[in-house]
């Protein structure tokens, strides 16, 4: 002890004179430095520092003011006054400290964020998974069902994946149609996927289906939680401690605690489309100061600077589910150059000497929205040119787009549609929050046909009240559409009236819907009763969810054919622990093992999604791919002296791929044991060489430390022993007490 002592005073001591050293050379000659251990927001240093007065002022070097947590500016490095950084210094001769108050204006930048980042990927789920969905169909005049399935499998290699149809119905025969089947590996740490199989390729305006590799560089879709646009830049000072809050289009989006000085908030809180943020702090008495009330556009078409998505794949075009037809080529690249400006190019080429080659651009216009640009070239003269323009706010919305292609030549299938000229307008406005307004205009021509529609639409919303009415003009054939509908609420029914005007479809019809409650299922059941110039039809549907997936059930007389229809949707995972079933799984999923302990709550991202089954496992879908997700246990459902290492956990399952989490049994030694043979009062002593407990009801007795063949000596009574094999901790033994 002694020694110690000794040890620690020396350190303390050795660390003053290299602190001394250090800043010797800025003390001024004839001045007597002071070694301080400084105080700062209430928290002591691990070091002290030196500090000296001269002039009636507490100087200290540069390197010692910022190690302190005081920000400098340009320029200041030598020796500085705490009088000219605005610091305050209260210093205690008699046990050398210093308290140190820093402005909030000299304080570091405090980090404010919304959401944690992107974790590392959990190890993959073994097995194989499938989503499956079945359904069937009967009439007088035809059955027929069909099942669809989704198979995929995940590893350290990639996800393999593949999907397909069977149908099979009384007037057809039996089918199988194959979807998609594609490899897929994603390398988060340079945001690159790989992929091979059924590939889609190409900007949104020329998307194309092959079937050979591919290779992109996708941000948005590797790393979620950052946003890939520029965002604005949130922030302020806090005179004091308290809580900053952003509230944008009067609602709050964010809220966390802050110190006193600078703070910015990280991500972006911020809706798409046009916000009035405020950013609001609020001290520990409730005084708040508004520091920031601005208008702010936030675009996600655009890429923040510097940021490059690319995407290159090559192959053969897909033309039907098992046909594959002429070589093609895709690459295309969107960078960005500025907050206000993102720039692209894509091409796309052949094997029998076809090409296009197009240039766009997208630009805030300000706070009014957004403006995008393209024009493009092919083989054979052809030429393309788009336009867009795109406002949205909580209030008002509106999107004008427009694109002529003469001659311009693709990479697409054989039969695909060929699109000449479109011009499409959509506009939405909600003047209150009760009535919204939407209206839309299309001017469809294809190499086929033209098509050219407007419609507009009204809803009103009073509390259990809803008037709703819609027009649509097609105004190439000259037909219009009307609709008009009314629905009341009361609880968690409705019940409405809906009235058609239409060439040949003139119709009223009544509505009832609602979420009633069998045993313990809720279920959604509707009926509609329709009568007009096609004669009546009467459907109903009820739709309920199970733990291992979700049911529909329909019947009706459609255009007075009697029919019945139904439908279940759900999983199955397989691996070399067994089979488990649950519901469909269409991003990620989570297997989560408690080996051994049956009915274990378990919680993902805060809900409780089950418990496990009698080998300790439950398998869940309800999990969002490659973002971090809290995994949590139940330990007061544990058998006692059963402990685990851990109770939570976070994971994060790669995209299509199962993250497997494992929670470990650390102890399983305390069994529970029925004495019978002799009445035991209870509360009668136990003894054995490792313990002393109390015998409960019935001849109920719980020890800690059972050992094979150890005596059992209840006090005054009987004695017992136990056996050779304890057996599991969740099997209770009975033994005779003699």
């Amino acid at each position: 002890m002694l020694l110690e002592h000794t040890v620690r005073r020396w350190g303390i001591l050795l660390a003053l004179m290299l602190a001394a050293h250090a800043a010797g050379a800025a003390v001024p000659q004839g001045v007597e430095p002071s070694v301080l251990l400084p105080t700062v927001g209430g928290k002591i240093s691990k070091e002290p520092a030196v500090f000296w007065q001269h002039n009636g002022q507490w100087f200290a070097d540069a390197e010692t003011w910022a190690n302190l947590g005081v920000v400098l500016q340009a320029g200041e490095t030598d020796a500085l006054s705490a009088q000219a950084l605005g610091v305050a210094l209260k210093v205690n001769d008699e046990d050398a400290t210093v308290a140190i108050t820093i402005p909030p204006d000299r304080a570091p930048v405090q980090s404010v964020k919304r959401h944690e980042t992107t974790g590392s990927l959990s190890p993959a789920a073994p097995g194989v998974l499938i989503n499956y969905s079945l359904s069937g169909r009967a009439t007088e005049q035809a059955q027929g069902g069909s099942l669809s399935h989704e198979v995929r499998t995940a590893g350290r290699s990639g996800v393999l994946a593949t999907t397909g149809q069977l149908n099979a119905d009384t007037s057809r025969g039996g089918e199988y149609r194959r979807g998609m089947t594609r490899w897929q590996k994603d390398d988060l740490t340079r945001q690159v996927t790989y992929e091979a199989g059924d590939v889609f390729a190409g900007p949104p305006s020329a998307v194309v289906n092959l079937g050979g590799v591919r290779i992109a560089k996708d941000p948005k879709a590797l790393d979620p939680m950052t946003p890939t646009y520029p965002i604005p830049t949130l922030g302020g000072l806090a005179l004091d401690p308290g809580t900053v809050e952003v509230m944008a289009n009067q609602a709050r989006v964010l809220q966390r605690d802050v110190e006193r000085g600078p703070f910015v908030v990280e991500g972006s809180p911020l809706s798409a489309g046009a916000n009035q943020a405020q950013v609001v702090v609020r001290d520990r008495f409730g005084r708040t100061t508004v520091v920031s009330d601005q208008r702010y556009y936030v675009a996600p078409t655009l890429l923040r600077p510097g940021l490059t998505t690319w995407d290159v794949a090559v192959g053969q075009v897909r033309e039907d589910e098992n046909r594959y037809g002429k070589t093609g080529a895709s690459a295309s690249l969107t960078w960005g150059a500025s907050d206000r400006w993102t720039l692209r190019t894509h091409a796309q080429a052949d094997g029998e000497g076809h090409a296009n080659l197009a240039v766009g651009a997208t630009t805030p216009l300000g706070t009014l929205g957004t403006l995008d640009l393209e024009v493009g070239r092919s083989s054979g003269g052809g030429q393309r040119i788009a336009a867009a323009y795109d406002y949205r706010s909580p209030t008002f919305g509106v999107r004008l787009e427009h694109e002529r292609n003469d001659g311009y030549w693709r990479l697409r299938p054989e039969r695909a549609t060929d699109v000449q000229e479109r011009t499409r307008a959509s506009l939405f406005w909600r003047p209150s929050r009760d009535l919204s307004v939407r209206a839309g205009y299309t001017d469809l021509t294809t190499d086929r046909s033209r098509v050219t529609f407007a419609d507009v639409g009204v809803n009103w919303r009073k509390g259990p009240h809803q008037l709703g009415a819609s027009v649509l003009r097609d105004i190439g054939r000259g037909d219009t559409r009307v609709e008009a509908g009314y629905t009341y609420a009361f609880g968690s029914n409705r019940v409405g009236v809906r009235a058609r005007s239409a060439p040949n479809a003139d119709a009223l019809a009544l509505r009832y819907s609602g979420r009633p409650t069998f045993g313990q299922t809720p279920v959604s059941v509707a009926a509609e009763w329709e009568t007009g110039e096609r004669g009546q039809e009467l459907r109903a549907t009820a739709s309920w969810n199970t733990d291992t997936g979700m049911a529909r059930l329909d019947a009706g007389s459609g255009l007075g054919t009697p029919y019945v229809s139904g439908g279940y949707s759900g999983a199955v995972h397989i691996d070399g622990k067994g089979v488990t079933f649950l519901r469909p799984a269409p991003q990620g999923f989570a297997v989560v093992d408690v080996p051994g302990q049956p009915n274990v709550p378990v919680r993902v991202g805060g809900r409780v999604v089950g418990q496990t089954d009698a080998k300790g496992r439950l398998v869940t879908g309800d999990v969002a791919a490659l973002v971090p997700t809290t995994v949590r246990i139940d330990d007061k459902a544990l058998p006692l002296g059963t402990q685990v290492g851990e109770t939570e956990k976070t994971a994060m399952p790669g995209r299509l791929a199962g993250m497997h989490v494992a929670f470990p049994v650390l102890t399983e030694t305390a069994r529970a044991y029925t004495l019978t043979g002799t009445a035991i009062p209870p509360g009668t002593i136990a003894r054995t060489a490792r313990e002393t407990t109390q015998v409960g009801f019935d001849g109920a007795l719980y020890l800690q430390h059972p050992e094979s063949g150890l005596v059992i000596e209840v006090t005054g009574v009987c004695k017992a022993q136990l056996p050779a094999d304890l057996g599991s901790a969740q099997t209770v033994v009975q033994l005779t007490c003699q």
